[in-house]
Order: structure tokens, then sequence, then C-alpha cells
């Protein structure tokens, strides 16, 4: 993915706060006024970018109305806020997505000082340092992690949320069994075998207990 290139006027905003002694930045800066045109610039650019699709849970919505789109920092601004306007530490995610992934940590080496710029430092899908098919696949409302980024991802943005919803579930599937009804949705052979897991998933999780 191609990072956000900043106007003149959008990289003075970025510079002045990059300036400032990292002990006084802090993450609520984000939300002053004068950050505005900044947080647009972001917005527009990784909606287009990201052809209108969540990151994470790769859903397209299909309008630049900026205020169904979350600007996504991967590195929380809570965590690290020296990496707010760093353009690979940013996308545009959907609503529930940054929601549920909040400011949890995702850095396989939080103490490190310098950003990290490469895949192996982070426990999720990165959206600049990752392709989002080697991890994850869906089927339907059914997410399959292809890997333990792709796992780690499902877990920290609570993708089984569309399978819960679609059968009318409440919370978070976090069964151990169902992640082996997955892999074997995965291994299936033919269209007509992968349409047989899913129906046996959709039996599975129908019988879960609810708490």
């Amino acid at each position: 993915m191609t990072p956000v290139e900043y106007s003149p006027a959008s990289q003075a905003i970025v510079k002045a706060f990059e300036a400032v002694p990292e002990e006084n930045q802090s993450a609520s800066y984000w939300s002053n006024d004068e950050v505005e045109p900044v947080r647009a610039e972001i917005k527009d650019h990784y909606i287009l970018e990201q052809l209108y699709h969540c990151v994470y849970c790769a859903r397209q919505i299909v309008t630049a109305n900026k205020a169904l789109w979350d600007a996504e920092h991967v590195i929380s601004r809570s965590k690290a806020s020296r990496f707010m306007f760093t353009p690979r530490n940013l996308a545009v995610s959907c609503r529930d997505c940054n929601n549920a992934k909040g400011d949890k940590e995702i850095r396989s080496n939080p103490k490190r000082k310098s950003f990290p710029d490469g895949s192996g430092h982070y426990l999720i899908v990165h959206p600049h340092y990752d392709t989002y098919a080697d991890h994850i696949r869906w089927f339907g409302d059914i997410c399959a992690p292809l890997s333990e980024k792709g796992t780690e991802t499902l877990v920290v943005c609570n993708l089984t949320r569309f399978t819960a919803k679609l059968l009318g579930i409440k919370g978070i599937i976090s069964d151990p069994s169902f992640d082996e009804q997955v892999g074997q949705l995965i291994k299936a052979k033919s269209k007509l075998e992968a349409l047989s897991r899913i129906a046996a998933i959709t039996v599975y999780v129908e019988n879960i207990p609810q708490k």
C-alpha cells in the first residue's frame, strides 16, 4: 500500500508536533482543531488507496464520507504518540474493527524506540508490510486465519463478530473447537466440500452454549 504524502500545509503541522520532546507529545493532540486538515488528508488518501475496504475485516464500504471511516493508527496513539503521523502507521478501518482493536499492544517489541519498519515487528496483519490474503481468508461471514498473524488479527479485531451476527449470537466466538472447524474449511478441495464445511460450522456455532 502506498503511504500518504502530506501536503506542505499538513507537513508543517506534522513537523511541529514531531519537534516537541517525546515526553510532551500527547495522544489527545490528534483531536485538536488545527489537526483537522491532516486527519482529512489521511482519510481521503487511504479510503481511495484501500479501494473502500477496511484493512482488518476487508469489508467494503463504498463511500468517501469520512464520518463512516476511522483513521487507523496500527500502533495506537496511546501506546506511542511519536508515531501519530508516521505514514506507514496509518490506514483507515471500519468503526467496529477500530473499536475492537482499541489500544491493544500489537508490537512484538514494545520497547523499540524507532518505528518498527517490517512485518516481523507486528503481531497482527499490517496493512503496509503484509499481504492480507496470505494471513486471512473469508468464506462469506466466516473468517479463516491462515497464519499466527491471521489468528491474532481475528482475536484483536473480533472478526468472528460477522459469524456471530449471522447466527444471532452475542459476544465473541472463542471456543477452541471453532478454530478446528474453520481449519477443516480451509482444507476443502472443492466447492461442494467447502459448502459442506460451512454448513457444519453453522450447525456447530448455533450449539455453542451462551454465557
